[in-house]
């Protein structure tokens, strides 16, 4: 190898630390010298061929958010056509972005996904290519020959594999025992048996018509679901997540347990754009979770309260993780209903967490963040013109504009409201950049519920809804709570592992025909349905979101899972209230609502002051008993039950008061 003159390239770091040849030839420093110019290039090469493979993931990636920003704005495709093109663009890009399993070099497995994609390419695209055909497609009397069979099994386990790697191991295991059931479910015993289906049948059932991978899940999926990942994108990018993380250390920083407390505020707001419980830990929780350690609080615990704020991001209006929208979808109730029925409970689970921590802190002596560690009230005034957006999307869904209309609108309003300030411009490298990331953020959801569509499809094929429904009702002996209790536990297990939105989408296909049979009515049944969906990302064994935090906060998992759901115990509460009382779904009168509203904070005050054994003092035991007896009557909406509850509440307040009173006797010196 010659080198021109004047040609002086610089060893990387890594030959300086290793000279192997200088070792070996001290003598002879042109060796050296070429060796590592040689290697250097070497690596050089290899470096540019990976940028050109990300630059490819990123052109996909950008021109799969820029699709569906078209759609957005000018009209969705029909059905089959927008569902199939938004299908094939998830698993080429699933495929494309995750490696085959946790710690996989990108580079060994690079030709392996490469191939898988292609094929991907191939399969997706004849239902691209035949989609008008599934559209009139007729179960069981269009001709199926041995090809489509072919392309249906294929496809099958292609999407096996794109969703063990981007969503998960336990949503894969969910859709393989349904399908397994579809095929061997004629050899189980009693209620869960059905008449038997062959491959064939299966494969016809997911692919070819709107009753399974094509159907209503990836239909929201690629409406409005992607629209709203792509305005969290682009809020994200204009500094909207950051408003609203100063706002949160501005509003509540400097009060006692103040890094909790933030991370309660930032998550509630922060969750319901972003779509994702453990990626709200991972957003929020590396800045908030690390504080509280440090102001006190325990390792587990702080992890416990970032996976409950987190997670009730999914629960808080007005995009709660874009379950909403699908639950409008699957109800035919409008959406700004949905929003309206969701904030009453919404609001009880966060009030509760803001207490639980804040009575943590006052048992503990836990204090407050020094106001000059916080943004000063200018620093915060100057970013909330990014809150706009928010505003628009509330005005535009109240209004009575679709959900993707609505979605569009907050877009269009981030880009003009970024060029407020300098540093927050969506300039158009920041836009492609946001369309980037809302691209690849998309593939975990359109991936989640085309395997949505497989357990879905499965459902409707074998009828297991209805057989659900019979082996509640055969175990609980036909009383309405055991019913709803069994409900609750198949509900947290079905959830377990997997997102929010494809979590609620699995439990409607089995337990919603169960509590529809129980006599409850629609809106309450889903929303039962939701909550436990959410509340299993909390839930140990799985509890992803519980997983997260304990990474973060270096702490032992279990232990922050049962912390956890300590924290997050009016979920578990809340669901059965406003099922047998649907005023706290704002349901009924206006003057019931409210009451209802008022009481149940009052009992929720009341739970939390037991659950944590304090307020003003640390409380007794009888204390406690009392506070979480009454708190419960108190929730419960009810002239009889808050009547009742009001009795050991009011008992335990005069307790707590007696307390307090010798407690300060005691700490004043007489005279």
């Amino acid at each position: 190898m010659s080198i021109g003159a004047g040609h002086n390239p610089r060893p990387l770091s890594i030959l300086k630390k290793i000279p192997i040849v200088h070792l070996l030839f001290p003598w002879k420093e042109k060796v050296y010298y070429v060796w590592s110019v040689d290697l250097t290039q070497k690596i050089m090469l290899k470096e540019n061929k990976r940028q050109r493979d990300s630059l490819l993931i990123s052109t996909i990636a950008v021109a799969f958010a820029l699709f569906h920003l078209y759609t957005g704005i000018f009209g969705v495709l029909v059905p089959t056509l927008q569902r199939t093109i938004h299908f094939t663009f998830s698993v080429i890009l699933a495929f494309l972005l995750h490696r085959p399993w946790k710690g996989a070099k990108a580079h060994h497995w690079k030709v392996l996904d490469s191939v898988l994609a292609g094929v991907s390419l191939f399969f997706c695209g004849y239902f691209i290519w035949q989609n008008e055909v599934i559209s009139e497609w007729i179960k069981f009397v269009s001709p199926f020959g041995s090809f489509e069979f072919f392309i249906g099994i294929a496809s099958t386990f292609l999407l096996l594999e794109v969703t063990r790697r981007s969503a998960g191991l336990p949503l894969m295991i969910v859709g393989t025992l349904f399908l397994l059931y579809g095929k061997f479910g004629v050899y189980l015993p009693g209620a869960l048996r059905h008449t038997g289906f062959s491959w064939r049948d299966i494969a016809e059932s997911l692919y070819f018509g709107l009753d399974g991978v094509f159907g209503i899940p990836i239909g929201v999926s690629a409406t409005y679901i992607v629209v709203f990942i792509i305005f969290g994108s682009f809020f994200e990018k204009a500094g909207g997540g950051k408003a609203i993380i100063d706002a949160g250390k501005f509003v509540a920083g400097h009060t006692r347990g103040g890094p909790a407390k933030i991370a309660v505020i930032t998550s509630a707001f922060f969750g319901t754009i972003s779509g994702s419980g453990v990626a709200n830990v991972y957003a929020t929780g590396t800045f908030t979770i690390p504080m509280m350690k440090k102001m006190g609080y325990k390792p587990s615990f702080a992890g416990a309260v970032e996976a409950c704020a987190s997670t009730g991001g999914q629960i808080m209006p007005p995009v709660m993780g874009a379950a909403a929208f699908v639950m409008s979808e699957l109800t035919g109730i409008p959406y700004v209903k949905i929003m309206a029925a969701a904030l009453i409970p919404a609001l009880l689970y966060f009030i509760s967490i803001f207490l639980m921590v804040d009575f943590e802190a006052a048992r503990t002596g836990i204090k407050g963040i020094p106001r000059k560690e916080l943004p000063s009230f200018r620093e915060v005034l100057l970013q909330m013109h990014l809150f706009i957006p928010l505003g628009v999307l509330m005005w535009a869904l109240i209004t009575g504009y679709s959900p993707m209309r609505a979605g569009i609108y907050a877009i269009a309003s981030t880009v003009v409201v970024s060029w407020g300030r300098r540093e927050n411009r969506l300039t158009p490298r920041k836009i492609i950049g946001a369309l980037e990331a809302a691209g690849q953020r998309t593939v975990m959801i359109g991936v989640g519920t085309a395997l949505c569509g497989v357990v879905i499809g499965i459902v409707t094929l074998t009828g297991v809804g209805l057989n659900f429904v019979g082996l509640v009702i055969s175990l609980s002996g036909g009383i309405p709570f055991i019913s709803l209790l069994l409900v609750m536990v198949a509900t947290i297990i079905l959830g377990m592992g997997v997102p929010t939105t494809v979590a609620y989408i699995i439990v409607v296909a089995v337990v919603i025909p169960a509590l529809r049979a129980l006599g409850f009515d629609i809106l309450p049944s889903h929303m039962f349905a939701f909550y436990f969906a959410v509340i299993s990302l909390i839930t140990p064994p799985v509890a992803v979101s519980s997983l997260a935090a304990s990474e973060i906060a270096e702490a032992e998992f279990f232990q922050t899972g049962m912390t956890a759901c300590k924290i997050g115990i009016v979920s578990f509460i809340v669901p059965f209230m406003f099922i047998y009382s649907p005023e706290l779904l704002m349901y009924g009168a206006l003057s019931k609502v409210i009451l209802a509203a008022v009481t149940s904070i009052m009992g929720v005050i009341s739970l939390s002051a037991g659950v944590f054994g304090w307020l003003w003092v640390n409380l007794a035991l009888i204390d406690r008993v009392l506070f979480v007896l009454g708190g419960l009557m108190m929730i419960k909406p009810g002239v009889n039950t808050d009547a009742i509850g009001l009795i050991p509440i009011s008992v335990a307040l005069l307790l707590a008061l007696k307390r307090r009173s010798s407690l300060q006797r005691r700490l004043v010196p007489e005279g």
